[in-house]
Protein backbone atom coordinates (compact mmCIF):
# COMPACT_ATOMS: atom_id res chain seq x y z
CA UNK A 1 0.00 0.00 0.00
CA UNK A 2 1.08 3.52 -1.39
CA UNK A 3 1.09 6.67 1.41
CA UNK A 4 0.99 10.13 -0.06
CA UNK A 5 0.95 12.73 2.69
CA UNK A 6 -0.96 16.33 1.84
CA UNK A 7 0.35 19.16 3.69
CA UNK A 8 -0.42 22.90 3.24
CA UNK A 9 1.29 25.90 4.43
CA UNK A 10 -1.62 27.87 5.72
CA UNK A 11 -4.98 26.81 6.00
CA UNK A 12 -7.21 27.13 2.67
CA UNK A 13 -4.43 26.67 0.12
CA UNK A 14 -6.44 23.95 -0.94
CA UNK A 15 -5.25 20.46 0.27
CA UNK A 16 -8.71 19.35 -0.27
CA UNK A 17 -8.93 20.38 -3.39
CA UNK A 18 -5.55 18.85 -4.17
CA UNK A 19 -6.65 15.39 -2.98
CA UNK A 20 -9.27 15.40 -4.83
CA UNK A 21 -7.64 15.70 -7.87
CA UNK A 22 -5.18 13.32 -7.15
CA UNK A 23 -8.44 10.81 -5.71
CA UNK A 24 -9.88 11.39 -9.27
CA UNK A 25 -7.62 9.71 -11.40
CA UNK A 26 -6.75 6.77 -8.88
CA UNK A 27 -8.14 3.66 -8.61
CA UNK A 28 -8.91 1.93 -5.12
CA UNK A 29 -7.60 4.70 -3.04
CA UNK A 30 -8.96 5.80 0.73
CA UNK A 31 -8.40 8.54 2.08
CA UNK A 32 -7.26 9.82 5.80
CA UNK A 33 -7.79 13.44 7.28
CA UNK A 34 -5.90 14.35 10.27
CA UNK A 35 -6.80 17.16 12.52
CA UNK A 36 -4.45 17.36 15.60
CA UNK A 37 -6.81 18.99 18.73
CA UNK A 38 -4.58 21.43 20.76
CA UNK A 39 -5.65 22.19 24.16
CA UNK A 40 -8.92 20.51 24.89
CA UNK A 41 -11.95 22.16 25.63
CA UNK A 42 -9.75 25.50 26.34
CA UNK A 43 -8.06 24.90 23.51
CA UNK A 44 -6.76 28.00 21.09
CA UNK A 45 -7.67 26.53 17.69
CA UNK A 46 -4.84 26.00 15.44
CA UNK A 47 -6.59 27.96 12.73
CA UNK A 48 -7.14 30.77 14.23
CA UNK A 49 -10.82 30.33 14.71
CA UNK A 50 -13.38 31.71 17.08
CA UNK A 51 -14.42 27.61 17.58
CA UNK A 52 -16.64 28.26 14.84
CA UNK A 53 -16.12 24.27 13.53
CA UNK A 54 -16.42 22.40 17.33
CA UNK A 55 -14.15 19.55 16.18
CA UNK A 56 -11.33 20.01 19.03
CA UNK A 57 -13.88 21.16 21.77
CA UNK A 58 -15.84 18.90 21.65
CA UNK A 59 -12.69 15.66 21.76
CA UNK A 60 -13.55 13.85 24.81
CA UNK A 61 -11.12 11.05 23.89
CA UNK A 62 -7.50 10.76 23.23
CA UNK A 63 -8.42 9.99 20.04
CA UNK A 64 -11.01 9.05 17.20
CA UNK A 65 -10.57 7.70 14.48
CA UNK A 66 -14.33 8.71 12.78
CA UNK A 67 -15.98 6.59 10.07
CA UNK A 68 -19.86 7.27 10.88
CA UNK A 69 -21.20 7.80 7.20
CA UNK A 70 -22.92 10.68 8.39
CA UNK A 71 -20.08 12.33 9.75
CA UNK A 72 -17.72 11.48 7.27
CA UNK A 73 -20.45 12.42 4.20
CA UNK A 74 -21.78 15.69 5.74
CA UNK A 75 -22.29 18.07 3.32
CA UNK A 76 -19.51 20.77 3.07
CA UNK A 77 -17.38 18.72 4.84
CA UNK A 78 -13.57 18.01 3.29
CA UNK A 79 -14.74 14.52 4.15
CA UNK A 80 -17.54 14.79 2.20
CA UNK A 81 -15.38 15.98 -0.67
CA UNK A 82 -12.91 13.08 -0.60
CA UNK A 83 -15.24 10.68 -0.92
CA UNK A 84 -16.99 12.16 -3.38
CA UNK A 85 -13.83 12.93 -5.72
CA UNK A 86 -13.16 9.06 -5.57
CA UNK A 87 -11.87 7.81 -2.03
CA UNK A 88 -13.45 4.36 -1.63
CA UNK A 89 -13.51 4.90 2.32
CA UNK A 90 -12.16 8.23 3.93
CA UNK A 91 -11.84 8.65 7.99
CA UNK A 92 -11.16 11.46 9.77
CA UNK A 93 -8.55 11.55 12.86
CA UNK A 94 -9.49 14.14 15.21
CA UNK A 95 -6.28 13.66 18.30
CA UNK A 96 -4.68 15.60 20.65
CA UNK A 97 -1.15 16.01 19.18
CA UNK A 98 0.27 13.10 21.65
CA UNK A 99 -2.02 10.73 20.48
CA UNK A 100 -1.78 11.37 16.60
CA UNK A 101 0.57 9.10 15.84
CA UNK A 102 -1.34 5.76 17.46
CA UNK A 103 -4.31 7.32 15.41
CA UNK A 104 -2.42 7.03 12.34
CA UNK A 105 -1.46 3.48 12.73
CA UNK A 106 -5.10 2.32 13.79
CA UNK A 107 -5.87 4.05 10.39
CA UNK A 108 -3.65 2.12 8.04
CA UNK A 109 -4.27 -1.01 9.59
CA UNK A 110 -8.17 -0.36 9.24
CA UNK A 111 -7.21 1.00 5.62
CA UNK A 112 -4.84 -2.19 4.07
CA UNK A 113 -7.05 -3.36 1.41
CA UNK A 114 -6.80 -0.61 -0.70
CA UNK A 115 -4.02 0.43 -3.28
CA UNK A 116 -3.24 3.42 -1.23
CA UNK A 117 -3.88 6.07 1.20
CA UNK A 118 -4.02 9.81 1.36
CA UNK A 119 -3.13 11.52 4.51
CA UNK A 120 -4.04 15.03 4.28
CA UNK A 121 -2.78 17.03 7.33
CA UNK A 122 0.29 19.19 8.16
CA UNK A 123 0.34 16.51 11.17
CA UNK A 124 0.48 13.35 9.60
CA UNK A 125 3.36 14.29 7.35
CA UNK A 126 5.23 14.80 11.14
CA UNK A 127 4.10 11.08 12.15
CA UNK A 128 4.57 9.10 8.43
CA UNK A 129 7.63 8.90 6.69
CA UNK A 130 5.45 8.11 3.64
CA UNK A 131 5.97 7.21 -0.20
CA UNK A 132 5.40 10.61 -1.32
CA UNK A 133 5.13 14.33 0.34
CA UNK A 134 3.21 16.90 -1.37
CA UNK A 135 2.81 20.57 0.27
CA UNK A 136 0.36 23.17 -1.29
CA UNK A 137 2.01 26.66 -1.35
CA UNK A 138 0.04 29.74 0.02
CA UNK A 139 -0.31 32.86 -2.68
CA UNK A 140 1.42 35.15 -0.07
CA UNK A 141 4.47 32.46 0.46
CA UNK A 142 4.21 32.57 4.22
CA UNK A 143 3.97 29.14 6.40
CA UNK A 144 1.99 27.98 9.70
CA UNK A 145 3.90 27.07 12.53
CA UNK A 146 2.89 22.90 11.52
CA UNK A 147 4.17 23.48 7.94
CA UNK A 148 7.47 24.76 9.15
CA UNK A 149 7.86 22.02 11.36
CA UNK A 150 7.40 19.09 8.37
CA UNK A 151 9.04 21.00 5.67
CA UNK A 152 12.10 19.47 5.27
CA UNK A 153 10.23 16.13 4.44
CA UNK A 154 8.42 17.55 1.65
CA UNK A 155 8.92 15.96 -2.12
CA UNK A 156 6.72 18.21 -4.29
CA UNK A 157 5.72 21.86 -3.61
CA UNK A 158 2.67 22.76 -5.26
CA UNK A 159 1.63 25.95 -6.43
CA UNK A 160 -1.90 25.64 -8.38
CA UNK A 161 0.43 27.54 -11.87
CA UNK A 162 -0.27 24.34 -14.81
CA UNK A 163 -1.71 22.67 -12.05
CA UNK A 164 -2.96 19.87 -14.52
CA UNK A 165 0.60 19.14 -15.19
CA UNK A 166 1.92 19.03 -11.69
CA UNK A 167 -1.18 16.56 -10.74
CA UNK A 168 -0.40 14.58 -14.02
CA UNK A 169 3.29 13.78 -13.51
CA UNK A 170 2.08 13.40 -9.09
CA UNK A 171 -0.19 10.42 -10.90
CA UNK A 172 2.79 9.42 -13.06
CA UNK A 173 5.33 8.66 -9.63
CA UNK A 174 2.67 7.20 -7.80
CA UNK A 175 1.55 4.60 -10.09
CA UNK A 176 4.69 3.56 -11.45
CA UNK A 177 6.21 0.39 -10.00
CA UNK A 178 8.84 0.98 -6.99
CA UNK A 179 12.51 0.09 -7.99
CA UNK A 180 12.80 -3.12 -5.91
CA UNK A 181 9.94 -4.59 -7.98
CA UNK A 182 11.28 -3.64 -10.87
CA UNK A 183 14.48 -4.94 -9.86
CA UNK A 184 12.51 -8.17 -8.85
CA UNK A 185 10.68 -8.59 -12.02
CA UNK A 186 14.15 -8.61 -13.44
CA UNK A 187 15.41 -10.71 -11.72
CA UNK A 188 12.84 -13.59 -12.08
CA UNK A 189 13.15 -12.97 -16.04
CA UNK A 190 16.73 -13.60 -15.82
CA UNK A 191 16.26 -17.39 -14.04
Amino acid sequence: MKIICIAGAMSGVGKTTLSEKLLARLENWAACKVTACVGGKNHRCPRGMDDTCGVCATLDEDYVVEDKSEVIGADGKDTGRLLCAGAKEVLWIKARPEFVSTAIGKAIQRLQGYEGVIFEGNHALKHLSPDLALMVLSGDGKYKRSAKDVVDKVDIFIDWENEDEQVGRIVENINRPAKNSILHEAEEASA
